[in-house]
Parts: structure tokens; C-alpha cells; sequence
């Protein structure tokens, strides 16, 4: 985990005197079967509860035209989701300790199928149509409904069964490689974000694909981000990158 990335990114809600009452953490579903899982789950940690938002949940269940639940193992231990919880919980609690909020965690997948092809899921998908599904729920543009993308970057080296070290050379490719891909994440351009991801099959395992899709598919929508962070390992010459940004109408 990246403290000051996080910190950086939360203290704008801050700065701005403002927090939510729902939030709809879209993680990385690194144990789901699916490509899209959804589960109305609450989370306790050590800051205490925080309960799903079932009302949100049913929503979605009743416009979604297919099975949205997800397997609940695949919940259980998801850092994607469990690290956002803990910061909304300590950004309640010193800013805020008069607001209450829910959640709503859903877990998106690699989407490697249409990487491969280097095109968006095409819009009679699962995948596209949740997208346009969960962007036209009636209280998803509620003005006290956050969206929050909890993802990871990059992972290189042999760490990730790369057969090369993530030394300074390997290190700047994957930078430049990355700054484009973010360059390209708008509803705008998402043509192109697949298509850059396909350069080289994903083959440095950038790990947002399914989420970012998810957000930029439904909604019209830019990333603005800060350059990706390198958190380099000596013991085992393995990278893993983390950025952190916000969404801003295309």
C-alpha cells in the first residue's frame, strides 16, 4: 500500500468539506470467477461496521439483465475493497464524525478476452451493458453518491513470473508504457485504451482494465491522474505501480 497516494487522494474530499453517504467501490476482483461480481456486503474492521447499501443493490439487481450476485468468497479478504473501507472509516472519523455512509462493493475482472482483441467489450456484452446499467440507476447520480476505483497498476518482474528482472531499463518501458494507457483512459478514447493494451497483450498486468472500462463505458467520463509511483522490491527485482487521480466530464 501506497499511504501517501491514498492520503493525497481522500484529503480532496476533505479539502472540499464534503463526504458521502454511498459509496461504490469498484475493486479488482483478483479470486473472482467472474468478470463482474456484485455483492451486497458489509465490512468490519478494526475502525468498526459499515453496512451495504441494499437499496442501491436492488436497483441494480431489478435493471441488470442477468445474475449480478457474485461468489462471497471472492469478498472475503479483497484488499481492493478492504483498504478503502478503512479510509473512508478514518476520514469519517477525524473530518466528519457526524456522517454515516454505505457501500456497495463490486469486483471487475481483467476483461483479457477482449484485450487480446484490442477493442472494448462489444455493447451486447455483460460487461457493456452493466456498465450502461449501473450508470443510469436513478440514485447513481446522486450528488451524495461517491464513485471510487480501487485499483492496482503494473505488475513486473519475477515476482509476477516474468522471466526478466524489473531493472532501470524494464522499469522506464513500463512508465512510458503506462503514462499512454492512462492518457487514453476516457470514455472518449476507450477504443484506444484497449488498443494500446493489446501492444503487448497486457503483458505488464495492469490490473484496472475491467474497472476502468466499467466507469468510462457508462458514464462520460476522463481520468486525471498523478504519474504512476514505482514500488520497487530489491529481493526479488519486481514492480508493482500506483496512481492515484479523479474523474472529470469528457
Amino acid at each position: 500500500m501506497n499511504f501517501d497516494l491514498y492520503a493525497e487522494t481522500y484529503a480532496l474530499w476533505r479539502d472540499k468539506n464534503w463526504f458521502p453517504s454511498r459509496v461504490i467501490i469498484l475493486g479488482v476482483g483478483h479470486r473472482s470467477r467472474d468478470e463482474i461480481s456484485c455483492l451486497p456486503c458489509g465490512y468490519q474492521t478494526p475502525l468498526g461496521k459499515v453496512a451495504a447499501d441494499h437499496d442501491f443493490y436492488s436497483d441494480l439487481s431489478a435493471h441488470y439483465p442477468f445474475p449480478v450476485g457474485g461468489d462471497a468468497r471472492a469478498f472475503q479478504g479483497e484488499h481492493s475493497i478492504e483498504f478503502v473501507v478503512i479510509w473512508l472509516q478514518a476520514l469519517r472519523d477525524l473530518f466528519f464524525p457526524d456522517r454515516s455512509f454505505t457501500i456497495l462493493p463490486i469486483l471487475c475482472g481483467g476483461f483479457q478476452d477482449v484485450v487480446e482483441l484490442g477493442a472494448p467489450p462489444i455493447p451486447t456484452s455483460h460487461e457493456a451493458i452493466f456498465a450502461k446499467t449501473l450508470a443510469e440507476i436513478p440514485g447513481a447520480g446522486d450528488p451524495d453518491t461517491a464513485w471510487i476505483s480501487s485499483i492496482d497498476g503494473c505488475h513486473v518482474g519475477p515476482r509476477f513470473q516474468h522471466p526478466f528482472a524489473a531493472d532501470k531499463k524494464v522499469r522506464a518501458l513500463v512508465s512510458k508504457w503506462e503514462k499512454k494507457l492512462w492518457e487514453q483512459a476516457s470514455s472518449a478514447t476507450l477504443p484506444g485504451f484497449f488498443q494500446h493494451l493489446t501492444t503487448n497483450q497486457n503483458g505488464f498486468y495492469f490490473d484496472g482494465v475491467g474497472v476502468l472500462h466499467t466507469i468510462l463505458a457508462g458514464q462520460r467520463l476522463r481520468a486525471k491522474t498523478n504519474p504512476p509511483v514505482q514500488w520497487y522490491e530489491s529481493s526479488d527485482q519486481s514492480i508493482v505501480s500506483f496512481s492515484r487521480g479523479h474523474f472529470l466530464p469528457v
